[in-house]
Formats: structure tokens, C-alpha cells, sequence
């Protein structure tokens, strides 16, 4: 399961706030994850002040020895 970070910045690229999901929980798949994810990124770019929005996917990975 990933974990996603979406940050609005300003006009000087400081970030204004930012916004974890940590997981999209389904039992049958519903909706793309990546979709829920623009869905908030569409949000995040109206709000007054914000300039720029960036999304980062995180995934942990297990290997085992």
C-alpha cells in the first residue's frame, strides 16, 4: 500500500500545506488510487494562495534474506 504526500506551495515555492493519505482501503477495487489522489490535488490548487501542487507516492518495500 503506498503512501502520498500533496503539498500547495506558494509563489515562492514555500509550501502552505500539505495533505497524507495513507492508504485508499477497498474491498473490490472502486476507483483508482491515482485518481482519489488528483481529485486532492484539484482541491489543494484552489485554495487561495496556492500556486503550484505537487504529489509524492511513497512504497515501502520488504525484501526479505
Amino acid at each position: 500500500m503506498a503512501t502520498y504526500v500533496i503539498t500547495g506551495r506558494n509563489a515562492s515555492n514555500e509550501p502552505l500545506l500539505s495533505v497524507n493519505v495513507s492508504g485508499i482501503n477497498q474491498d473490490a477495487q472502486v476507483v483508482e488510487e491515482i485518481d482519489v489522489i488528483n481529485a486532492v490535488r484539484t482541491y489543494v490548487a484552489g485554495v487561495p494562495g496556492v500556486k503550484t501542487v505537487v504529489a509524492q507516492k511513497y512504497e515501502q518495500v520488504i525484501t526479505v534474506v
